[in-house]
């Protein structure tokens, strides 16, 4: 077997089984939590609205005023959960490094070999490269 050809099927083998796996797991992760991110904040601003009615509702029910007032203080204080949830999992953080770490294998992949065209230099180069971009991203 040719050298020229063992290459050709490294890279082949690498960017289908490695990198496209990488590159997808990547792309997952930033719509899972961009989806997470949103769900979290639109519950919190529902449960902040419900808070502000309930509290709105209390101040017009004068002899169920304290009830009212319950119910809005227990709103407003599973809005703020939800929010103090959202932001220890820091999922906007989270959803931006899965984010830059697809795009920066997405440009390597556009500059990096192919089974047809690789030679030692920058099959090496390459690798190490989409190694060390994983290996420091998200």
């Amino acid at each position: 077997m040719s050298d020229k050809l063992r290459q050709a099927q490294f890279v082949e083998a690498y960017l289908r089984h490695r990198f496209q796996d990488r590159l997808d797991h990547f792309e997952r992760s930033r719509k899972r939590y961009s989806r997470a991110r949103t769900w979290t904040v639109a519950l919190a601003a529902a449960l902040f609205i419900a808070a502000a009615a309930a509290a709105a509702i209390g101040m017009a029910d004068g002899p169920r005023r304290a009830m009212w007032a319950f119910v809005a203080t227990t709103f407003a204080a599973l809005g703020t959960a939800m929010s103090l949830y959202e932001a220890t999992f820091g999922f906007r953080r989270l959803a931006r490094e899965s984010a830059t770490t697809s795009v920066a294998l997405q440009r390597l992949a556009v500059d990096g070999p192919t089974p047809d065209d690789v030679d030692d230099e920058r099959l090496v180069a390459f690798v190490t490269e989409v190694e060390s971009v994983l290996r420091y991203g998200r």
